[in-house]
């Protein structure tokens, strides 16, 4: 032996085949494995869904800046086709000249 005493079963999480092959004779041992199981099951789940929580937030961040940026080239096509239908209107080949009223 290396010197160091096994951890008694009551103060360590049970692995699910301890549970089962356990389960015929139960014990207070038991209940505190399964115990120790559980909360270490619910830490990782909750670790888990934390995670996944920021993953959802990162893609939710990405979509919004590609609806910008998607909106963004929108605009720079609306702005395009104002551009050419004021060079089309005033084109130096029509003799109809762009008078614009004020007030």
């Amino acid at each position: 032996m290396n010197g160091v005493a096994p951890e008694p079963v009551w103060e360590r999480a049970w692995s699910l085949e301890e549970i089962r092959s356990g389960s015929q004779s139960w014990s207070l041992a038991a209940d505190a494995g399964l115990l120790h199981f559980l909360q270490e099951f619910s830490q990782q789940t909750i670790s888990r869904t934390h995670e996944i929580k920021k993953q959802v937030d990162g893609l939710i961040r990405e979509t919004k800046a590609t609806d910008c940026r998607l909106h963004n080239v929108f605009n720079d096509f609306l702005m395009l086709s104002n551009t050419q239908f004021i060079e089309n209107v005033s084109a130096p080949e029509s003799n109809t000249r762009l008078f614009i009223q004020t007030g």
